[in-house]
């Protein structure tokens, strides 16, 4: 009997002890509440500052234990949200929240819609409202918003980047003078950089040039003949270049030598002037080149470039492998001089890197399908997103027109 009483308590103590257990553990459960507090500052004038930041607090929601939160903010300019934009915490785990007020001048330009700062109201003074999200990491059932707070007079400033540009001076606008008194003149002589590649560097544009008036150089502002001009060489003389097929590459210097192509016939030129690289600029010049400025484009990505990696690191090296989308249809066209040995690639919608998801190939898989040059043109229902890539059997090496139709499913390589 005593041996019964003695094992019946050791029960009770396991039982005990599992109890307690189960009421330790800590439980996941849906928050029910998440405040955003009124700011401090919230009747008071701000004049937004593009090196400025603001805070924000709220109370962290209950998950039913100490969990590590990612907090997120969103703006409007009515307290319903029926139009909002994001705004990115510079701590996510924070809930003494930061944001840049750069990041709001920007969101309150996009939800009033301007496109150029002639529509925008520097003096303007609004209410702006504000609202908060949080959420465990992974678990998208946990995300809960706050009440909705505001900040009642505000002014902001335009805040929308406009891509940059710069200037072709010489023979085809008559050496009027690059001064800021020849603005209204220049203005029809500008390259710019696209809307999708603002602060690239990169400058486009075609001009109409007529026969022996191929020479010029280029200067990045109207500060007199001197300051900002950018040609052959140093040294105030021009250097006679050559296209080839149509066609001149060649480096640029800070300088006022500049560019004269003899042989030109006259016609449309696509000047491309890449300064991304101080050390290394480059000139493209392309007869009869189509303007690419705001057309939406995909890369070329293989042994034609040099498989360099889809990355932002390396977008100016990619800008000479874009196909364009030059009617808004979805079809991307390019040609390429591509050599025998080097027909092998695919194709990339973004530079997120070689397993970002951009990459569009003739198969999921990361394998060659090889398609038969004999015949000179090839057209295939082979575009899936995937890695697999476009080998050229029987290419000889040359230029080969490359067309890409994301809606039909369907690429297209041709002979040029």
């Amino acid at each position: 009997m005593k041996k019964l009483s003695i094992l019946f308590a050791s029960l009770l103590a396991v039982v005990a002890f599992s109890s307690c257990e189960e009421d330790t553990t800590p439980q996941y459960k849906n928050p029910t509440t998440f405040v955003l507090n009124t700011p401090a500052l919230a009747n008071q004038f701000m004049d937004l500052d593009p090196e400025g930041t603001i805070y924000f607090t709220c109370t962290q929601p209950d998950y039913g234990y100490s969990a590590v939160t990612q907090y997120s903010m969103e703006t409007s300019l009515d307290p319903n949200f029926e139009k909002s934009e994001p705004l990115e915490t510079i701590d996510r785990t924070l809930a003494k929240m930061q944001i840049r007020q750069s990041d709001l001048a920007l969101a309150i330009c996009k939800l009033l819609g301007v496109e150029s700062a002639d529509d925008f109201d520097p003096d303007a003074v609004r209410t702006i409202y504000f609202r908060a999200k949080a959420q465990l990491e992974g678990i998208e059932s946990s995300q809960i918003t706050s009440n909705v707070v505001s900040l009642n007079k505000v002014r902001s400033y335009y805040a929308i980047q406009e891509p940059g540009f710069i200037y072709l001076v010489g023979a085809p606008e008559g050496w009027a003078g690059p001064t800021e008194s020849a603005a209204a003149h220049y203005a029809d002589w500008r390259l710019f950089e696209s809307k999708n590649a603002i602060g690239s560097k990169i400058y486009s544009a075609v001009f109409d040039i007529p026969a022996g008036k191929a020479m010029f150089r280029f200067y990045t502002a109207l500060t007199g003949w001197d300051a900002d001009s950018y040609g052959t060489q140093v040294e105030d003389s021009p250097i006679d270049v050559a296209m080839v097929d149509g066609v001149y590459s060649g480096p640029m210097v800070k300088g006022k030598g500049s560019y004269n192509i003899p042989d030109w016939e006259g016609g449309s030129m696509k000047i491309t002037v890449n300064m991304s690289n101080e050390k290394a600029m480059m000139v493209t010049f392309e007869a009869g080149g189509v303007d690419t400025n705001d057309k939406e484009f995909i890369y070329l990505v293989g042994s034609p470039e040099g498989w360099a990696g889809p990355d932002e690191a390396n977008a100016a090296h990619y800008e000479a492998w874009k196909l364009y989308d030059l009617e808004g249809n979805k079809v991307y066209t390019a040609t390429f001089n591509i050599s025998a040995d080097a027909a092998t690639f695919r194709f990339y919608t973004a530079l997120t890197g070689w397993d970002g998801g951009a990459s569009i190939g003739s198969q999921v898989d990361d394998a060659d399908v090889d398609f038969d040059f004999s015949n000179g043109a090839i057209e295939a229902n082979l575009v899936v997103p995937g890695k697999g890539k476009y080998h050229l059997t029987n290419w000889n090496g040359g230029k080969v027109k490359i067309t890409v139709d994301l809606g039909a499913k369907k690429v297209k390589f041709e002979m040029a």
